[in-house]
């Protein structure tokens, strides 16, 4: 069977592995909320950062986008448990993803979410503290602010149509309170060296996993090697 993965995060513009196919759509049941803590990629233990998660509505629907897993698929999942499960606090389960093209059949996806029982996740809070909290969060992939402002781009670029009341709130609450401690959207953008912009140490035993700027990348497809079966419903969380 195929297996892909849903991004609708940072995954979006930084899967980070091979695939062979990239497809735009949305999965129903969640609300994308910037709830879940972050204190290595966009944050650090002093000042934590915020990064998207979903939350069940059943009235809720979250767009990104799918990417088919390609050739060493188990590394690309190893990555993801790495970046996303041991260092993010998230799970996994599995959901329903419809693509944009309506003509086009709804197919299985890999989800990360992160539930409230991680010791990352920090939960609702009023627009105004989200917004001061992600503009003044840097962590060792960059400003907390670049996270959703790549965010925002896809998807105006990409799904112009498409309203996100909470992502876009965020957006305008975010560039003002940048726009207070003068700093610049080029001044968030793909930061050279974050680390140095965080004044944190330079010997920490965790890599990036291929997070910086130069890594920024997709890379390029190779023929199929597709995973053996999807994975269970069941939410797994790893011991982190």
């Amino acid at each position: 069977m195929t297996m892909w993965v849903f991004g609708y995060g940072s995954l979006i513009w930084n899967p980070g592995f091979q695939y062979l196919d990239s497809k735009i759509g949305y999965i129903k049941g969640f609300n994308r909320r910037f709830w879940q803590g972050n204190d290595f990629h966009r944050g650090n233990p002093t000042k934590m950062g915020r990064v998207a998660t979903l939350v069940e509505d059943e009235q809720g629907l979250t767009w990104g986008k799918a990417f088919l897993l390609g050739p060493g698929a188990e590394s690309a999942l190893n990555y993801l448990d790495k970046r996303e499960s041991k260092l993010g606090g998230y799970c996994t389960t599995v959901v329903t993803f419809q693509p944009h093209d309506s003509k086009e059949e709804a197919f299985p996806v890999l989800l990360y979410m992160a539930l409230p029982s991680n010791h990352l996740y920090m939960g609702s809070a009023p627009l105004p503290q989200v917004a001061t909290e992600i503009a003044e969060a840097v962590g060792r992939c960059g400003y907390n602010a670049e996270y959703l402002l790549r965010l925002v781009n896809f998807m105006k670029e990409q799904l112009p149509e498409v309203w996100d009341e909470h992502l876009y709130h965020l957006d305008h609450l975010v560039r003002a309170r940048l726009k207070e401690m003068n700093l610049s959207i080029d001044d968030v953008m793909g930061v050279e060296n974050p680390i140095a912009v965080a004044g944190l140490s330079t010997d920490d035993n965790h890599d990036n996993f291929g997070l910086h700027r130069g890594d920024r990348r997709s890379l390029s497809s190779s023929p199929p090697d597709y995973a053996s079966r999807v994975p269970s419903r069941k939410l797994r969380c790893l011991d982190i």
